[in-house]
C-alpha cells in the first residue's frame, strides 16, 4: 500500500521541513477525502481499539451506543485548535451513553507529552497507524459520528467554526 508513505511524507514535509507537498500528493490526499465523505450511510468497518487508559472497544460491542470517532494528531493545529469544542460536546453529552474516540497514528509517548499541556475529553487511541490509514484518513482532523447500528451518520473532515454544530446536530438526530 503507497498511501502510508504518502501520509508520512506529507506530514513530515510541511510541518517539519517546511516543504511543500506536490501536485500528485496534493492530489492523492484530494481523492482520499472523497473516499472518506463517501462512506457515509455505510458500516463503519470493523475495528478493535485500545485506549490509553487500557480500555478495549470492538464495533460488535458498541451496537445500540453512538460513537464519535476524531482522528486527529499531535502536531495538527487544527485538532488543538477544536479542542475546548469538542470537549464540551464530550462533557455536554457525557449523561447520554456516547462514545468518544480519538484514533492517532502517534505513539504513546508522544500523545503522552502532548497531554501534559492540553486536555482532551475523548478517549484516546494511540499508535493504530494501521486503523487511520486503512479507513483512508488523510486529513486531520477528520470525524465520523457512527450511528446505534454501526452505520455512519456524519462524516466531516477538517476544522471550522462550524465543526461542533455539525457534530451537535448529528448526535441530536440520532438521540431523538
Amino acid at each position: 500500500m503507497k498511501y502510508p508513505s504518502i501520509l508520512l511524507f506529507l506530514l513530515l514535509s510541511y510541518s517539519v521541513l517546511g516543504q511543500e507537498p506536490t501536485p500528485e500528493q496534493i492530489k492523492q490526499v484530494a481523492e482520499a477525502k472523497k473516499e472518506v465523505k463517501r462512506m457515509k450511510g455505510q458500516k463503519f468497518p470493523d475495528f478493535e481499539l485500545t485506549t490509553l487508559e487500557g480500555k478495549t472497544y470492538r464495533n460488535e460491542d458498541l451496537k445500540g451506543k453512538i460513537v464519535l470517532f476524531n482522528f486527529w494528531f499531535t502536531s495538527c493545529r487544527p485538532c488543538v485548535m477544536e479542542l475546548p469544542d469538542i470537549n464540551a460536546i464530550v462533557e455536554e453529552y457525557e449523561q447520554d451513553d456516547i462514545i468518544f474516540l480519538a484514533p492517532t497514528f502517534e505513539d504513546e509517548f508522544k500523545v503522552d507529552k502532548f497531554l501534559t499541556r492540553f486536555n482532551m475529553e475523548y478517549e484516546i487511541v494511540a499508535d493504530v497507524k494501521d486503523f487511520v490509514i486503512g479507513n483512508n484518513i488523510r486529513n486531520f482532523p477528520t470525524h465520523f459520528v457512527i450511528d446505534r447500528e454501526g452505520y455512519i451518520e456524519k462524516v466531516v473532515i477538517g476544522y471550522s467554526v462550524l465543526t461542533d454544530n455539525m457534530l451537535r446536530k448529528s448526535i441530536n438526530k440520532l438521540l431523538k
